[in-house]
């Protein structure tokens, strides 16, 4: 890597911070609070600041970006576990469960500030090649017409000044479900879990509750006013269905088009829309094609 003109990727995952929080032996003990979590997080700090320096030795600081994220909220079952101010926690597709904390950290690109701007970990695939200098028009070039690349590039987000995010929606699944669809500050939930329906004493994360697959059709949250997702606006704001509805209609029509493989799984009752009968499948494919979905009826 050292003195190499070629742009370079490096994808480094600690076991660290993960259930169960067990750190190495020469970090027990070593945070404050000296819980197995919270050495862990002692521990992965080190170990960024030890990746930092490497780049700082090699001279690359000044041309990489380095991105530090999480794949979901807190593991919140077990304690010692982390916190969220939101609802939910991992193993569920409310805020608790996939909002997380990011740092992008790029020496003389990147303005220290705060965004609260969209941001999902598919756009790491088209901002870091468009980085390397490949267009979007290139990235389709790369991989086969069966693959669906859902990621938009959020280069200008990130380094910017004041940049914003390129994004405006983000869709939100649960297991083999479509769960949620969020716009701006609006999250309209089809899907989701009740934590505590199965067990009601300890710490409910996301893992023991059960899932509902109907609703009223109405519950949707302004994440802006009531983050923790608990009073639906959906009836005091019916217009919403409709960007709302569009676009998680949208979304279902590219599962037909592109199927999702589900490589691990849990069995479910109830199966999702998108993985009925090919029969079923093709019939419901042609109603929507003709008649699209949550417009309003003529």
């Amino acid at each position: 890597m050292k003195g190499s003109k070629q742009p370079f990727y490096l994808y480094h995952a600690t076991r660290g911070c993960h259930f169960d929080n067990y750190p190495s032996d020469q970090w027990a003990g070593k945070s404050m609070a000296r819980t197995v979590f919270s050495d862990c997080m002692v521990e992965m700090d080190y170990i960024l600041g030890k990746i930092v320096d490497k780049l700082a030795e090699v001279g690359e600081l000044d041309n990489t970006l380095i991105f530090f994220t999480s794949d979901n909220g807190p593991e919140c079952e077990i304690p010692p576990h982390g916190r969220t101010p939101f609802r939910g926690c991992k193993g569920s597709a409310w805020e608790g469960g996939v909002r997380v904390p990011t740092f992008a950290y790029w020496k003389g690109m990147i303005a220290s500030r705060k965004s609260d701007g969209l941001f999902d970990l598919a756009d790491l695939l088209p901002t870091a090649l468009s980085l390397a200098g490949v267009s979007g028009a290139g990235l389709a070039e790369l991989f086969p017409k069966t693959t669906y690349v859902d990621g938009v590039d959020q280069t200008s987000f990130l380094i910017a000044d004041d940049g914003l995010s390129a994004r405006r929606s983000r869709i939100y699944t649960l297991n083999q479900y479509y769960s949620a669809v969020r716009i701006d500050e609006f999250k309209g939930v089809a899907t989701g879990e009740i934590e505590n329906s199965v067990v009601q004493k300890g710490f409910p994360g996301g893992f023991s509750g059960s899932v509902f697959t109907d609703t009223g059709g109405a519950i949707v949250f302004n994440l802006y006013t009531n983050p923790q997702e608990d009073v639906s606006i959906g009836i005091r704001h019916i217009p919403l269905a409709v960007p709302l509805g569009e676009t998680g209609g949208w979304y279902m029509k590219e599962l037909m088009e592109y199927p999702p493989q589900f490589k691990i799984g849990f069995m479910s009752n109830n199966p999702p829309i998108y993985d009925i009968g090919p029969e079923a499948k093709m019939g419901l494919k042609a109603w929507l094609q003709k008649h699209g979905f949550g417009r309003l009826t003529p």
